[in-house]
């Protein structure tokens, strides 16, 4: 049961290194101000993460083209799955960075915060890696109970207890769909194992009991992602979640459910996928319109841009229609450029809606800042997908493989949808640079209580990830090459 041990050793690690931390921050608790404690945790948590990288670099240059199993096929590794855990990592450490000024605004003192992010990372590893049903559902048990707790974790306020509270009711319903579809697929296959559940399905005809497991497990890894019309909860939840723990749940627990749902309908359910592809075909063309037209009318922007995560689901549920290798490439490339622009995103607005929500507050940011003002203006209009911005090139990416695998109806979907979205990432940048006055629309009223920043404090952490992201958005089609090289290689021998 122990042979390939050690292409886990980063999970190991962070699991060890997660237990020891808990008693620590245990004992530091007792000890000392929380500020200074909490700092010492989270630096050692970013440092763990930031080891854990450097272990998955080095599996990355040993691993071979096929897939290792490890644990008798609970857990499996590739090059494709040791990327993806790289990103994730790497990405909850930047997260933990950019947090670091947030935390104590906030009043987050508590050193649980980082723990928390560090066990959420570890289960989306396991999950990325899982080679079996049941390691499957304890990863995402894993994720999904750090997440209730992060989404409340600002104990005095309603808004956050009330997201946690959502979180953890409909989440609920997605484990139940989960473990019912699993629990059918066990009954009519007699095995958990995703090379066994292959097999069965590739060599003998599948029963509509099976297919309907299948799809039971897909929809609960959309509600996941938080696709239309499974997409209720996020919102509420992006909203009411404190700033920080908003930015970790619009990047990170995207890229580990996309990369195990490419896995999945790759791996064992590939023999189902046209069974399984009106699924992903209409989730993905509501998750467009839904993404689009519901942040037509938001005033605040932490709902804003859970509608445009929205949207953004959509067009990499487009990548996954045609269910070949450039489609995931292109799905690759599209999470990528997604978490740059991402990253961006919430570091512009941890500067600037310490105090309130609302779009309205970016009131003259041209004058009081001008560099931050047009930062962010470019990452608005790299989303919408203008050229020759990096988002133009991911969006362009995904539609080509619409196109060329004859989804036209999908790919003018997107292009209608993404000239909706310009109009409301054009509002914000109007806010930016043509609104100098407190005169308020309706639908702003509510902001008053909050008219525009007169104080926006830009950290260092925060300015040396606008700057670094900026310069990806601007530059990333003169040479885009080695990425492109890179993300083909390692998908191209993993999942051929």
């Amino acid at each position: 049961m122990l042979e390939n041990i050690n292409w886990i050793l980063p999970e190991v690690f962070l699991a060890i290194t997660a237990t020891v931390l808990l008693g620590y921050g245990t004992i530091l608790s007792k000890l000392g101000s929380q500020v200074s404690q909490l700092k010492k945790i989270n630096w050692l948590t970013i440092i763990t993460l930031l080891f854990s990288a450097v272990l998955l670099i080095e599996q990355l240059g040993f691993v071979s083209s096929n897939q290792v199993l490890v644990g008798g096929g609970f857990l499996v590794a590739n090059e494709f799955i040791i990327g993806i855990k790289l990103i994730l990592v790497l990405s909850s450490a930047l997260v933990l960075i950019l947090g670091l000024k947030s935390q104590v605004e906030d009043k987050m003192l508590d050193y649980e915060f980082s723990q928390l992010i560090l066990l959420s990372t570890l289960g989306m590893m396991l999950l990325v890696g899982s080679g079996d049903l049941i390691m499957l559902y304890l990863a995402i048990e894993l994720l999904s109970l750090s997440f209730y707790v992060l989404a409340s974790i600002k104990r005095h306020s309603q808004h956050s207890t009330e997201a946690g509270l959502k979180y953890f009711l409909l989440g609920a319903l997605s484990s139940g769909l989960l473990l019912f579809g699993m629990a059918l697929v066990y009954a009519f296959t007699g095995a958990t194992s995703f090379v066994a559940i292959s097999e069965f399905l590739w060599y003998s005809s599948s029963s509509t009991e099976i297919l309907i497991g299948v799809t039971f497990i897909i929809i609960a890894l959309l509600f996941k992602l938080a696709a239309a019309p499974f997409h209720m909860w996020a919102p509420d939840v992006y909203e009411g979640s404190p700033t920080i723990v908003t930015a970790f749940f619009a990047i990170v627990p995207k890229i580990g459910t996309l990369g195990v749902l490419i896995l999945l309908l790759t791996g064992p359910f590939l023999s189902l996928f046209n069974e399984l592809q009106p699924i992903i075909l209409f989730s993905a063309c509501l998750s467009l319109i839904v993404g689009s037209v519901g942040a037509l009318n938001q005033a605040k922007m932490k709902r804003l841009l859970a509608y445009s995560a929205i949207s953004h689901i959509g067009f990499l549920l487009v990548g996954l229609l045609p269910n070949s290798l450039l489609g995931i490439h292109a799905c690759f490339v599209y999470i990528c450029l997604y978490i740059v622009m991402s990253f961006n995103t919430f570091a512009f607005v941890l500067a600037n809606f310490r105090h309130g929500n609302f779009i309205t507050q970016l009131s003259g940011l041209s004058r009081q800042n001008p560099i931050l003002a047009f930062t962010f203006a470019f990452t608005l209009l790299s989303i919408a997908g203008v050229p020759p911005l990096a988002g133009f090139y991911s969006k362009y990416l995904v539609l080509l493989q619409a196109v060329n695998n004859e989804f036209f109806g999908v790919a003018l979907i997107g292009i209608i949808c993404s000239c909706i979205a310009g109009f409301y990432y054009l509002r914000i940048i109007r806010w930016m640079f043509f609104k100098h006055d407190l005169t308020f629309h309706l639908k702003d009223i509510g902001d008053a209580l909050y008219p525009s920043n007169t104080n926006v404090s830009v950290s260092l952490v925060q300015s040396l990830i606008l700057g670094s992201t900026l310069f990806i958005i601007l530059t990333f089609l003169v040479y885009p090459t080695p990425f492109l090289t890179f993300s083909q290689s390692i998908i191209f021998s993993s999942l051929i």
